[in-house]
């Protein structure tokens, strides 16, 4: 509820703001706000979805405002770039700091979810985006920093968006022209997608959840294996 929670809120809110102020969200309207920007409107905001990890902003309300700007078609292509973008900074700045911000976080749980972001990297971040319980930048971050590939770890986390990207766009499009149809059938099908993702992770879920739990390792041990090349994630 603690990951849903932000979410639910945000685009309950769009939805009120919709109803109660008509006028205010407008795709005509929104657009002639973007007139300012000209041609840079889409850059700047796939340059914003770039760094939207650093803001803690959850992802699905700009895919929603970016469908309000920019229509399902353009503002799917756009998140989609943005999140590329996203995932390349987070895994790098994840293997730059190391594991110990992500120990800190998942406690004596990340020997386990490390464990099982290297050994299906892929299919880790694919149903860790398809699923919008699953906290997506923690679950790439923690793979990223227990050596999960780079390439398939991105390509997962792009795929598994792409369902939700443009159901959540055309939810924010529809929101915005006033066609309750689209609008109605866009949430039903973020709901389909979110009970989908929870029926595929249950695998992943069941893997972390009932691995006993393991002592961390301890700093220097970090160190010299990451000298070495590989990175403890238990103490001997």
């Amino acid at each position: 509820m603690r990951i849903l929670a932000p979410m639910v809120v945000s685009i309950g809110g769009l939805v009120m703001l919709r109803l109660l102020g008509p006028d205010f969200i407008d795709q005509r309207t929104i657009r002639e706000l973007l007139l300012p920007l000209g041609d840079y409107a889409p850059v700047a905001y796939v340059g914003f979805l770039a760094i939207r990890p650093l803001t803690l902003l959850p992802g699905q309300v700009l895919t929603a405002v970016g469908g309000m700007m920019f229509g399902t078609l353009a503002a799917t292509l756009y998140s989609l770039t943005g999140s590329f973008l996203s995932a390349t900074l987070l895994y790098f700045l994840a293997r730059k700091l190391g594991t110990r911000p992500m120990q800190r976080l998942a406690g004596r749980k990340y020997p386990a979810l490390a464990k099982a972001a290297r050994r299906h990297d892929f299919q880790f971040t694919f149903l860790a985006c398809i699923n919008p319980l699953c906290p997506t930048d923690i679950m790439l971050a923690a793979g990223a920093a227990s050596g999960a590939r780079f390439w398939p770890s991105v390509a997962g986390v792009v795929l598994g968006t792409i369902p939700g990207t443009f159901l959540t766009a055309q939810f924010g499009s529809g929101l915005a022209q006033g066609r309750t149809v689209m609008t109605a059938v866009s949430a039903a099908g973020m709901i389909i997608s979110l009970v989908l993702g929870v029926v595929f992770g249950r695998r992943f879920y069941k893997e972390i959840n009932e691995a006993p739990e393991e002592p961390l390792a301890t700093e220097p041990e970090i160190s010299n294996a990451a000298a070495g090349g590989k990175v403890p994630l238990t103490t001997p």
